[in-house]
């Protein structure tokens, strides 16, 4: 009798202390401190979780942030994230000898677009990230002549699925696995045109597809979303800036469009330095088309009217540059 006295004493002591510690631990993960005072899309935040004597938390569900790193320390767990987007919602779950999840719903401040063109500021690169984007950007676009890199999807293949996967493969980071995985051979490379692709510097700033508040999705639509597919008519209006008619604005990676209205077609190229390249798109039902590399006297001297850069061809819309890209 007195043994189950004791027991029953003891079950009871143990219930009341594990609804203590219960209480305490719904206080503690009620208590997760979010740090997020004036933060804009693409700026960093955290989120501190306490730590409790029998549980763990864990991060189950992230949308419209992006883990960057944590720690931890006797006292709390810390998370720090990027704002990808305007809300965002992050899910704790703590799990052990009681289980609970705390969701945490949160809203930011769009990022500063000062000039309204729908491209974030702190995106643009610098003038030195711009340089090596455009020579990037022109060398990958160039090398598809000798060969077709397997990251340029054969169902991209036309105008601007050239301008879309140059663009991509500039952003990333050119290491030796990037030029296995692409198939550039750099010596043929220096072989044909005199340029070490190796000593062209990566971009610093930011390198796909890991880019603040983009990630994956460098161009815009038209309706104001950034998008990882962008066709020539959607490049040309929402994801680029009008330089000019005069092509002697043009730089080294910047594009140049065409417009034909009957039907209306979109076409475009991209302007070298001393030339052009493009994607002819395709010509026919059973000709998928080819890349075309031209040196800019060949062009004009062969090309016919409606494919000149002139300011009396109509069709010829003027030279564009990306968003990213410091326009001054």
């Amino acid at each position: 009798m007195r043994m189950n006295i004791a027991y029953l004493f003891l079950v009871i002591l143990t219930t009341v202390v594990l609804s203590a510690t219960f209480l305490n631990f719904k206080d503690d993960y009620s208590n997760i401190r979010v740090q997020t005072s004036d933060v804009r899309r693409g700026e960093s935040f955290s989120i501190s979780v306490p730590k409790s004597t029998y549980e763990r938390s864990t991060l189950s569900y992230v949308r419209g942030a992006t883990l960057e790193s944590f720690y931890s320390d006797s006292d709390l767990v810390t998370y720090s994230f990027c704002a990808d987007d305007k809300n965002a919602v992050i899910v704790v779950d703590f799990k052990g000898l009681f289980r609970a999840s705390k969701t945490i719903s949160l809203e930011f401040n769009d990022f500063v677009d000062s000039n309204s063109d729908g491209f974030p500021d702190k995106l643009v690169l610098d003038y030195e990230d711009a340089e090596n984007f455009r020579a990037w950007f022109v060398n990958i676009a160039a090398y598809q002549v000798i060969e077709f890199s397997n990251n340029w999807k054969s169902e991209e293949r036309d105008c601007s699925g050239l301008i879309r996967f140059a663009a991509r493969e500039a952003l990333k980071t050119h290491d030796e696995g990037w030029f296995s995985e692409t198939a550039v051979d750099y010596d043929l490379w220096r072989e044909k045109t005199g340029i070490d692709l190796r000593k062209i510097p990566d971009v610093r700033e930011y390198n796909y597809p890991d880019i603040p508040i983009l990630r994956n999705r460098i161009f815009i639509s038209n309706d104001g979303a950034f998008t990882y597919f962008a066709d020539a008519y959607n490049l040309v209006r929402s994801s680029m800036v009008f330089k000019g008619r005069d092509l002697g604005a043009a730089r080294p990676g910047d594009i140049i469009f065409f417009h034909h209205p009957s039907p209306s077609t979109f076409h475009s190229m991209i302007f070298t330095g001393d030339g052009l390249i493009y994607h002819t798109g395709p010509l026919s039902e059973t000709d998928s088309g080819v890349l075309k590399l031209w040196s800019m006297d060949d062009y004009v001297r062969t090309m016919p009217y409606q494919w000149q850069p002139i300011y009396t061809n109509e069709n010829y819309l003027g030279v564009y540059a990306f968003k990213f890209l410091p326009q001054k």
